[in-house]
């Protein structure tokens, strides 16, 4: 099992700084649905004990990215397309909330910030490196939430979000309509700068529908990641 570890925060506790590296691993698909892990196993990839790996499998189990089965032990849950469907649901109807907000009053600084990071992505996306782009789409959403006084919620959404994440690093890996991907984004940042919150909406709805398209064709590419 190999476990990419990420740099410790200055602020993290060893039990977030362990969940948060387990959580990356899990959505960026370094660890894979159905692979066992076991808690003395990430205790010295980590070189840390095992209580803060305890308390990090707990938090996972409960987002149901991990599960425990007496006598079989631990592994990463497969993905469950419900669950994937929900937290597309959610996001959409946040997401479309919310760029209506972005379309009414963004903070300038903000979108300097979205203008930045969408750069980013098109260097990444030529350059293949997927998982660096992942990370930008998700600051790109998290971005909107900021410039409308709103990250409570994208922190919110977090907890349901596993499935619907693992789905959108599994399209990065097989690089699916990346080019349409960092389009939608530009078509964000135009509505909100119009202040053309009918756009803005339109454009996230297509956004996060995408996913449904999407899913099907990965679910025949990688039937064993996928829950029965």
């Amino acid at each position: 099992m190999k476990i990419e570890l990420l740099e410790k925060k200055s602020y993290e506790t060893i039990k977030n700084y362990t969940y948060r590296v387990l959580r990356s691993n899990i959505i960026d698909l370094n660890l894979k649905p159905g692979e066992s892990i076991s808690e003395n196993e990430i205790a010295n990839n980590l070189n840390v004990s095992r209580t803060p790996v305890r308390e990090a499998f707990s938090l996972l189990v409960s987002e149901q990215l991990l599960e425990i089965y007496p006598q079989k032990g631990t592994q990463v849950s497969y993905i469950d397309l419900k669950r994937v469907e929900d937290a597309r649901f959610m996001r959409l109807k946040l997401e479309q909330a919310v760029i209506e907000l972005a379309c009414k009053d963004f903070q300038e600084s903000y979108l300097f910030d979205l203008e930045s990071n969408i750069n980013q992505q098109q260097f990444c996306v030529l350059k293949k490196n997927y998982t660096a782009a992942f990370n930008l789409d998700n600051s790109f959403h998290e971005l909107i939430f900021k410039g409308c006084k709103k990250e409570r919620i994208f922190n919110a959404i977090h907890f349901m979000n596993g499935d619907f994440d693992r789905i959108r690093a599994l399209n990065l890996i097989s690089s699916m309509n990346m080019d349409l991907v960092v389009a939608q984004h530009k078509g964000i940042i135009d509505a909100i700068k119009a202040k053309d919150s009918e756009l803005g909406i339109k454009i996230v709805g297509e956004h996060l529908s995408k996913v449904n398209d999407d899913k099907m064709i990965l679910l025949r590419e990688y039937p064993e990641y996928f829950k029965e």
